[in-house]
């Protein structure tokens, strides 16, 4: 009769385990793929050179004064498989579209170099296109 007892409690505990599992919510799906951004997922910000992350791209997990001159170079869209409209362009003043793959900082993309003027915020896990520095982006600060 003991045995009796502990299959029927054994057998209960798993049907209930079962079905907490089967209410259980589905899972939301991320905006961001883990292909975007080159592949690295929770530490960039990228760019493209076109609209909906199309064409040529760059990524960045640091603050950036001026796309132009980053380590005494201007920073440039390299081909990321999404086109290759801009490949080769500097990244200053054409950028289009973002993504920014952070799960918690916000990336900002600002009109004039030194983090000044007009800017696109990006919160964490979020993509889309630029609007007040559209093909006027100069610098990118995590914020």
């Amino acid at each position: 009769m003991r045995m009796r007892k502990s299959a029927v409690s054994a057998a209960l505990a798993a049907a209930g385990t079962l079905s907490m599992l089967a209410t259980a919510a589905p899972a939301q799906a991320d905006s961001i793929p883990d292909s975007l951004c080159g592949g690295v997922i929770d530490v960039d910000y990228c760019l493209w050179y076109n609209s909906n992350q199309k064409g040529g791209w760059t990524a960045t997990y640091e603050n950036i004064s001026n796309w132009d001159n980053y380590g005494g170079y201007p920073v440039i869209f390299s081909n990321g498989g999404e086109g290759t409209n801009g490949v080769g362009t500097h990244v200053k003043n054409n950028a289009a579209s973002y993504a920014n793959s952070h799960d918690s900082k916000t990336g900002v993309s600002y009109f004039n170099s030194n983090y000044a003027g007009a800017s696109d915020v990006a919160p964490p896990r979020d993509k889309g296109n630029l609007v007040n520095t559209y093909n006027n982006n100069a610098s990118f600060r995590w914020r």
